[in-house]
């Protein structure tokens, strides 16, 4: 036996890659619970020399210190700063991580039209969650689109938009693609002017925006009655300056995550709507995706010690 491999939650890594990492020649060894605690894993990560990370956990030192054998790390999904937040600390011990960029990709795209559809076409106003039987609504087709980071994400939104006739699509990034600008029919612009000039406004940032990245000053830059669609992590976007203005009736906005606020609940489900936990990712074929690339990523690291996945 080549070493042990702790897998947490059950969502990710089923039976069949189980068996690919025990053909190769790894035990495994499962946390079967999405929000395993520091204990937990201290106990868990013993001589271990892979862990993958399925879970909604959060790694601490004192996790870290604990795992005397551990070699690398498999995050399913993206952001892992996220969920490794001591992640340099982690690198310094010697231990690599990877993550899965491309996995989730379609999926939370496709979840951040649909909830763009949904807000624009008033689905929860003329359905059995509303009150109304008739009503003329916005669409997407004509409006005005803004994209906050043409990551991976943001850039499937874009070619996702394409069929719906949208009056213009503008993106604001870090760093400029003018290559994506020709292939995708998108202009770029500073993130002032997506803000002030778009109708749909789609947040697609990594962790690495920061805390409070939008802020009241920011959302205060939207056109009145503009929808915010974000599936990003929370923190990224103020939620005290977010509940002010929907509770303002100014803008409105979509998530996938809940704000924390209990006021928010009370709130018209055609100016807030929220996922009660992070769903955006969750397709089967994005699953099965997802773990497909932890599995190998992990297995490239124990065997070879690199990996495209890899995170420098």
């Amino acid at each position: 036996m080549k070493g042990k491999i702790l897998i947490t939650d059950s969502l990710f890594i089923a039976k069949e890659h189980e068996e690919t990492l025990i053909a190769a020649g790894y035990e495994i060894e499962r946390l079967d619970t999405p929000e395993a605690t520091q204990d937990q894993l201290v106990e868990a990560i013993k001589d271990k020399v892979g862990y993958i990370l399925g879970g909604t956990e959060t790694l601490t030192d004192k996790i870290i210190d604990a795992a005397d054998a551990l070699k690398a790390i498999a995050f399913t999904g993206i952001g892992y700063k996220g969920f490794i937040p001591n992640y340099e600390y982690v690198t310094k011990k010697g231990i690599a991580i990877a993550n899965t960029p491309d996995g989730p990709t379609h999926a939370v795209a496709e979840w951040a039209m649909t909830a763009a559809l949904a807000m624009n076409r008033n689905i929860f106003d003329i359905s059995r969650t509303g009150t109304k039987k008739f009503l003329t609504t916005k669409g997407i087709e004509g409006q005005r689109v803004g994209i906050i980071g043409l990551g991976r994400i943001g850039s499937e939104i874009a070619r996702m938009l394409k069929p719906f006739k949208t009056a213009s699509i503008s993106y604001y990034s870090k760093n400029r693609h003018k290559s994506s600008e020709k292939e995708l029919g998108i202009e770029y612009a500073d993130i002032e002017d997506v803000l002030k000039e778009s109708d749909i406004v789609f947040v697609c940032v990594s962790n690495d925006a920061g805390q409070d990245f939008i802020t009241e000053k920011e959302l205060g830059l939207l056109k009145d009655d503009a929808l915010l669609v974000s599936f990003i992590h929370k923190g990224i976007i103020n939620e005290s300056a977010l509940l002010k203005e929907l509770q303002g009736g100014r803008i409105r906005a979509v998530s996938d995550y809940p704000l924390d606020a209990k006021e928010a609940n009370d709130l018209p489900l055609s100016r807030w709507y929220s996922g009660s936990g992070s769903n955006a990712f969750n397709t089967f074929l994005e699953i099965k995706l997802v773990s497909d690339m932890a599995v190998q990523s992990l297995l490239n690291l124990l065997e070879t010690g690199t990996d495209t996945n890899k995170v420098n």
